[in-house]
Parts: C-alpha cells; sequence; structure tokens
C-alpha cells in the first residue's frame, strides 16, 4: 500500500503541512526545528513515503531533480557522499544525476553546462582547479542556479558551501605522530593551489611549528591525489640520508601508495609511522602506528541536500558555510606486534 503525507504527518505526530514542509526541504526556511524535521523524515523512511513527483511539478515547474559533480566515485570518500546525497534527496522527493569528472577541467565544465541543460534543480559540485571551472560555476551563480560546493572552498562563487576543518585535522595528525615518538616527518600532499590540499599542508606546518619539529628540504612533496604520488613521494623521503620516522598523506589514495612502498622496503621501514586522511577501514591490521582523520561523508553528503533543497524552495539568506569537524583516529599494534 502506498503511504500518504497524511500517514507520514501522524506518525511524526505533526500536522501535514508541516510534514509538508519538512519533505520539501523547507524545514529550515519555515523554522521548524530540527528534532522535528528528523521526526518527519524517519516517519517518512519507515512508512516507505514517496512524493507525487509528477503532480508537484506541474504545479512548481521544477523536475525535482539535483545534480551531482564529483571527481571520482571509485574514491570511497566521493561515493559515501553520492550515497548520502541520494538517500537525503530521495526523503524529499527528488532524484540526483551523478557525475565523476576525474580531476579534469574540461570534462567537469561539459558536466555542469549538461546539468544545466537537462535541467536539474540545482547542483551539488565539488570543484576542480583552473579559471574555467571558476568561471563556469560564476555562470550558474549568474544565471540563478541553486548551487552548493563542497570538499573544497573556492572564494569568488557566491554559494553555500559544505567543508570539512582539514587544516585543524592535519595539525593534529602531527601531534599525534609527535606523541607517537615521531621526530622527522614528511608529508605527501595533493594538488598545489587546490584549496584542500593547501589546507592540510598548511596544517601540517603549522602542527610541526606548534611541536617544535623542523620541516627538511625534500620532506613535502605536492602532487595528484593518486596511489602512485604517495608510492613516488614515499620512496624519494625514505632515500634520503635522513628519512623520516614518520609519513602524513594527504588522501586516501596518497595513503595507499606510501604503505605499498613502505612494504616494499621490509624491516627498514617497519618503525615507519603513518597518518591519512578519509576512512582507512584496514589501519588496525596494518601492523603499524597510524592516525586517520576521519571525514563525515554521510553527514557532508546530507548537509549538502538539505542545504541545496532549501535554495531551491526559497530560502534568500546570505551564502553560508558550513564547516564540520573531523574526527581522528589512532591505531597503534600491540607491543609483541600480535
Amino acid at each position: 500500500m502506498v503511504s500518504t503525507l497524511r500517514q507520514v504527518a501522524r506518525a511524526a505526530r505533526v500536522s501535514v503541512p508541516t510534514a509538508s514542509r519538512v519533505l520539501s526541504g523547507r524545514a529550515e526556511a519555515d523554522r521548524i526545528s530540527a528534532a522535528t524535521a528528523d521526526r518527519v523524515r524517519r516517519a517518512a523512511a519507515r512508512l516507505g513515503y514517496r512524493p507525487n513527483v509528477m503532480a508537484r511539478s506541474l504545479r512548481t515547474r521544477r523536475t525535482h531533480s539535483l545534480g551531482l559533480v564529483v571527481t571520482e566515485l571509485a574514491n570511497p570518500f566521493f561515493a559515501t557522499i553520492a550515497g548520502a546525497v541520494e538517500a537525503e534527496a530521495s526523503a524529499a522527493g527528488y532524484t540526483v544525476m551523478v557525475a565523476a569528472t576525474g580531476e579534469d577541467a574540461d570534462r567537469q565544465i561539459a558536466y555542469l553546462r549538461e546539468l544545466q541543460a537537462r535541467p536539474a534543480d540545482g547542483l551539488i559540485v565539488a570543484p576542480g582547479q583552473g579559471g574555467e571551472v571558476l568561471g563556469a560555476l560564476q555562470s550558474l551563480v549568474a544565471a540563478g542556479v541553486p548551487l552548493v560546493t563542497i570538499d573544497r572552498r573556492i572564494e569568488e562563487v557566491r554559494c553555500d558551501r559544505v567543508l570539512c576543518d582539514s587544516r585543524r585535522a592535519a595539525a593534529e595528525l602531527v601531534a599525534v605522530l609527535a606523541g607517537m615518538g615521531c621526530r622527522r616527518l614528511a608529508m605527501a600532499s595533493g594538488p598545489d593551489g587546490l584549496w584542500t590540499a593547501d589546507q592540510r599542508l598548511a596544517g601540517f606546518r603549522q602542527g610541526l611549528a606548534t611541536a617544535g619539529l623542523p620541516l627538511p628540504a625534500g620532506m613535502a612533496a605536492a602532487g595528484p591525489f593518486s596511489v602512485e604520488h604517495g608510492r613516488t613521494a614515499a620512496a624519494a623521503f625514505l632515500d634520503a640520508p635522513e628519512p623520516p620516522d614518520g609519513i602524513v598523506a594527504a588522501n586516501n589514495r596518497i595513503l595507499a601508495g606510501v604503505l605499498e612502498e613502505l612494504s616494499t622496503r621490509g624491516q627498514a621501514a617497519a618503525g615507519v609511522a603513518v597518518a591519512g586522511f578519509d576512512g582507512v577501514p584496514y589501519a588496525p591490521f596494518l601492523g603499524r602506528p597510524i592516525a586517520v582523520a576521519e571525514q563525515p561523508e554521510d553527514q557532508i553528503g546530507r548537509t549538502a541536500a538539505r542545504a541545496l533543497i532549501e535554495r531551491i524552495q526559497g530560502l534568500k539568506d546570505p551564502p553560508r558555510e558550513l564547516m564540520l569537524p573531523i574526527a581522528i583516529k589512532t591505531f597503534r599494534p600491540p607491543p609483541d606486534g600480535r
């Protein structure tokens, strides 16, 4: 049996108009409390409620579809974000079209234009680098397309953005490694000029300064968010006359490359501690000290979807920056190595 809005409202103990406002993304704009909105969404999910999208589209001239543009879905970080966006959007009666750019500026511009033309009611974008990408995003905003950016800050684009405090997290990773006894740290960073990578490198430097540790020449290497960069950077660090006793990686792909290189060095690199960003589900089994900055991927996706739907529904507040905290987890092998 198909559930109705009235049944959702009854289950959530709210009025039908309140349930409607929550499920159409107008909770914040209409000053509905977070607890009430959450109760309505849970009731809708439990009852399997699906809004009548066709009827609503005829009334509002909207498609009730959102566009999501990320760099790659093979990366668990963006895959989890995409799943969270879809779950939050679906509960509000929206479908999601997803495009992955592979950090290719031309592909991102093409996808942005395609999603605008389809049309989607609004876009969530992890911005790439380059002036053309910046121009494409500014054109979307100028055309009145609701836009939310995630993971990367672009000051010149006036829109809502959902970010994580990467700088603080990187400084905390350094503090954790220093607390483990590391005194010579290196960092395999991300692309120069990319906000997230720049923030993490700045946090790494800040953490070294706070711990009273130097940054020797050659112990910071920028490059793409790739396994190959992690492998190459780690090899260069370990071949230095004074190799590091701890390596920080700017994301999970780079960390995988660092770990691959460490594994090829055998016992000579067994004591090198590592740290990195994003979920590392195998961390407890690595047999070496590791600190992980776990970004709240699910919260990023859901927060971005809610913010976008609120804009689509008419929220006129100034652009918002929603900064989410990053949890630091530490894993150390047992003293006997088992």
